[in-house]
């Protein structure tokens, strides 16, 4: 659980990037022109079968509906999960 700590409507990336400036938690991030993908949190990293996966109340919300922007509120719950995902070259699909 991430606590936003808003007070006002912010691009979910936005506030994960201040989250991570301040090493609350501690995150890395890969960023393409199409795709945002959270690569590591708090020294734990990405495998080739396990991923860092972003939900907002409970939807999970993938790479490239975050690069396009995600508006989050002080009431949303924010989730960094560490779970299963598949990929393909590299790039979660799933």
């Amino acid at each position: 659980m991430i606590p936003s700590g808003l007070l006002e409507t912010k691009d979910l990336l936005f506030l994960l990037a201040e989250l991570s400036k301040k090493e609350d938690p501690s995150m890395r991030f890969i960023s393409t022109n199409r795709t945002e993908e959270i690569m590591e949190v708090n020294g734990v990293r990405n495998t080739w079968s396990e991923g860092w996966v972003v939900y907002v109340n409970g939807e999970r919300m993938d790479g490239v509906q975050m690069k396009r922007g995600v508006k989050v509120r002080p009431t949303d719950q924010i989730q960094i999960r560490y779970e299963a995902v598949e990929r393909v070259f590299g790039r979660p699909i799933n």
